[in-house]
């Protein structure tokens, strides 16, 4: 692969990514109360917000010495968190749909703070892994 399309294709996934991440983010800012577990989901998205950006400023010549299966790693990892992050987007606005004007309704709150904890979780736990190998990648390439 050449460097610039390995950059391409890089960019090709990174920038979704990012925007669901965001919107994501944007959709549990908007959540005036939120519990605890989606507190802390806010956290684990700002880290994988973060450590996307930080992987559009590598370089072309970076991609290029990580290799091409530390690339193909990489875009695997921003593809699940981009599905990840439209799958849970959707589930958090099944969640909330009682709710308005950021406020939970008190049927939504128990089912966000009680009812929907391990998925909340299980969320959390892919952002993480996500993040790390993210981290990682950057780490080794600026090294």
């Amino acid at each position: 692969m050449e460097p610039l399309s390995i950059a391409a294709s890089v960019v090709g996934v990174v920038a979704p990514a990012l925007q669901t991440v965001r919107r994501l983010l944007d959709d549990i800012h908007n959540i005036t109360d939120a519990p605890d577990t989606i507190t802390l989901l806010r956290n684990d998205l700002d880290a994988v917000d973060k450590a996307l950006t930080s992987l559009q400023a590598v370089s072309d010549a970076q991609w290029q010495s990580l290799g091409e299966t530390v690339v193909e790693e990489s875009k695997a990892a921003m593809t699940l968190c981009l599905v990840s992050g439209d799958r849970f987007r959707s589930m958090l606005a099944r969640w909330t749909r009682h709710s308005n004007g950021g406020r939970l309704s008190w049927k939504d709150r128990a089912n966000v703070g009680f009812f929907k904890q391990s998925q909340i979780k299980s969320m959390s736990d892919q952002l993480q892994s996500c993040k790390i190998t993210l981290a990682s990648v950057v780490s080794i390439a600026t090294l």
